[in-house]
């Protein structure tokens, strides 16, 4: 994918945002390096991959931590559960 400056300012519009022509000129060199690498992950060989998925632990059920462990070090508990700070009003 090409990134031209017009294409840029297109996305400084969506975001609402205004840069600089100094930071667009950084911005535009750190976007066309992120879509280079990306563009070139399908060229990456399945090896590695497969070679790192082999070296995976099976995902076997285990024991949880008990509850009362759990809830040791929360700062505050109700009725054996975290007491967190309300987050809506």
């Amino acid at each position: 994918m090409e990134l031209s400056p017009e294409l840029l300012r297109k996305l400084e519009t969506l975001a609402k945002i205004r840069l600089s022509p100094e930071e667009e000129a950084l911005l535009l060199q750190d976007l066309k390096r992120i879509l280079d690498f990306v563009d070139a992950l399908p060229r990456v060989e399945g090896g590695e991959a497969e070679e790192a998925r082999g070296r995976l632990r099976e995902d076997e059920p285990r024991p949880s931590l008990p509850q009362a462990e759990a809830l040791a070090l929360a700062p505050e508990t109700e009725d054996g559960f975290f007491r967190v700070p309300p987050v809506l009003e």
